[in-house]
């Protein structure tokens, strides 16, 4: 009986093997059809087990001989991609690279003209909201709709976008950062928690201008909570934690989470109850003002949704949003509208204090501005669109070149589709290709964004700070407003085509906002990490050793301690100091 399923099992992995190369010298046939470089690959880039493995199989693979891994293995650690930026494209000596695997044909693109086409012909390259099933987890959403119920969102949401909203957000990043910076020097000057204060700055500002919800700071504090406890958790720890914990979430069946002793599904089951609670709270206190006074103009977006829940409108936008839409959607604006611009906020915090040379043009720029006047008097149609066109929106554009929060969007082929690369030759997609368009590797093209000549640290190897240059944006100083310049085909940090940010106006907005009032008030530096003061005791070292070391240490960190989860981010915090800056 052993040997007849040995026999079997045997038989059944030899069908197997054989149908999976039949299948892969099929996909091989078609890729090369297509004209641009291919290799061969082991594995799919989006394969579960593939992502789940990885980290631990390829210092394995690293050992291989190069011939069986080039071509395939950078590109497939996707969580790594921001890391390696332009190199895999210039080893193999093309912006185009189509991967071949058992599991389907790849085309991983670093060149912005095919990365535009592709993201610009919606019904032929479309979203596969498939690998976006946690977007899901509170109820269905704009970012995993597809088709007509897709439009009628957006159509929903649309009264919500515009002068009304921007001046809002404008508002709520001014206030929002005195608020928090007051908080930070009351607690002494150093701030050990920059990056969690920015993640929470962007979601007060977002909680305030889209859902009118103000929250109190709760990364100033004791955060987080250092053990769970029966009463709900406050918003920003639900949110943060249910974003920390989405893996789980999304794996383990809600029934399972609360019978389940182990600690971490044990919080991530706590957050993700506790933020849908803080959720409802929204949605049903914006139905009930609804009912009292239903607005049709200077909408919200929670007052667009509300509006989208009306029976009218299934004739108006072609569908009726649901309770669990209305949840799922303000989960949706929650997570994707500040992730990236906490995420940049908190790189920039940590770039200005090692550049203190770039952080005092921006003050200049800030100062020549602003003058003197009160934030009261700070105009969105005036001072934010000086200083975004100015040398302190440089600062921002040129942060989120080099530290691009999206490594890289899918997009998949629908149908045979012909696309032209940035040098002019024509190129074929073959449909079912999954399209994975680099922005990291976009953002660093040498014909576009030429590295400064001194961007290498010490070992050598590329350093994005060192390559942080606002001053190569003079030159696209009268492009940025038109979107047709090549400028804007190059540089899409909010995404592009139908799909790109609803919000990326308020985004900008809310950044500009936070750095004009936290540096138009402030100074940051680096402070020393205790290691670094006790080595320099030890051995009897100099303030200026110190400052050095420092400095090179915080090199160290802004590369080796940058991981991508479902946005790229650091790691750790680095020690800054907020320095009250004299009045002019």
């Amino acid at each position: 009986m052993l040997q007849i399923g040995i026999l079997a099992t045997c038989s059944f992995l030899v069908v197997f093997i054989v149908k999976k190369l039949a299948i892969w010298r099929s996909n091989l046939k078609t890729a090369k059809k297509s004209g641009f470089v291919v290799h061969k690959s082991p594995v799919h880039t989006v394969d579960l087990w593939w992502l789940a493995l990885y980290p631990k199989l390829v210092p394995l693979l690293e050992k291989l001989p190069s011939s069986w891994t080039t071509g395939w293995l950078s590109l497939s650690r996707v969580f790594n991609l921001w890391h390696v930026g332009y190199q895999p494209f210039e080893e193999l000596g093309s912006d185009n690279i189509m991967l071949s695997s058992p599991s389907g044909n790849m085309l991983w693109t670093g060149d912005p003209e095919v990365i535009n086409q592709i993201a610009g012909q919606g019904s032929r390259f479309v979203k596969p909201v498939e690998l976006f099933s946690f977007f899901n987890i509170y109820g269905p959403n704009m970012q995993t709709a597809v088709g007509d119920d897709w439009r009628s969102d957006r159509k929903i949401v649309a009264p919500a976008i515009g002068p009304h909203s921007n001046a809002a957000m404008w508002q709520a990043a001014l206030h929002e950062s005195k608020k928090l910076t007051d908080l930070l020097i009351k607690d002494g000057a150093v701030v050990t928690h920059m990056k969690d204060h920015m993640s929470e700055i962007s979601l007060h500002c977002i909680t305030q201008s889209f859902f009118d919800k103000k929250l109190e700071y709760e990364t100033t504090g004791e955060f987080p909570t250092p053990e769970l406890q029966s009463r709900r958790l406050g918003f920003v720890e639900a949110m943060f934690t249910t974003i920390d914990k989405l893996g789980i979430i999304d794996s383990v069946p809600k029934g399972l989470r609360a019978y389940i002793p182990i600690e971490s599904i044990k919080r991530a089951n706590k957050a993700y109850q506790d933020l849908h609670s803080h959720m409802v709270d929204i949605c049903n206190k914006a139905s009930d003002g609804d009912k009292k006074n239903p607005k049709t103009t200077e909408m919200t977006i929670m007052d667009a949704l509300i509006a989208g829940a009306r029976p009218e409108s299934a004739e108006k936008h072609g569908k009726v949003m649901s309770r669990d839409n209305l949840v799922g959607n303000v989960f949706f604006f929650l997570l994707s509208g500040h992730g990236t611009a906490g995420n940049t906020l908190g790189f920039l915090m940590f770039l200005l204090a090692v550049r203190q040379d770039i952080q005092s043009q921006m003050q200049a720029h800030l100062d020549a501005q602003l003058g003197d006047r009160s934030i009261d008097t700070w105009t969105l149609t005036d001072d934010f669109s000086h200083l975004y066109s100015g040398y302190t929106g440089s600062v921002l554009k040129e942060a989120m070149r080099v530290y691009n929060v999206v490594e890289f969007i899918p997009r998949r082929c629908t149908t045979d589709t012909s696309v032209t690369d940035l040098s002019g030759e024509q190129f074929l997609v073959p449909q079912n290709t999954l399209c994975l368009l680099n922005f990291t590797a976009a953002f660093r093209h040498p014909k576009i964004w030429p590295a400064k000549p001194d961007c290498n640290d010490s070992t050598g190897r590329y350093h994005p700070m060192l390559d942080f240059d606002p001053t190569r944006w003079d030159s696209y100083g009268d492009k940025i407003t038109k979107p047709s310049d090549v400028g804007l085909r190059t540089y899409f940090p909010f995404g592009l085509g139908g799909r790109a940010c609803l919000g990326k106006s308020l985004g900008s907005i809310m950044m500009i906002g936070v750095l004009a009032t936290t540096f138009k008030n402030y100074s940051v530096e680096l402070v020393a990490p205790q290691a670094i003061r006790e080595e320099a005791a030890t051995i009897g070292a100099s303030e200026e050793w110190i400052k050095d070391r420092t400095y090179n240490w915080a090199l160290k960190m802004l590369v080796d301690e940058v991981q991508c989860n479902l946005l790229i981010e650091l790691r750790k915090e680095l020690p800054v100091r907020l320095i009250p800056r004299k009045p002019l």
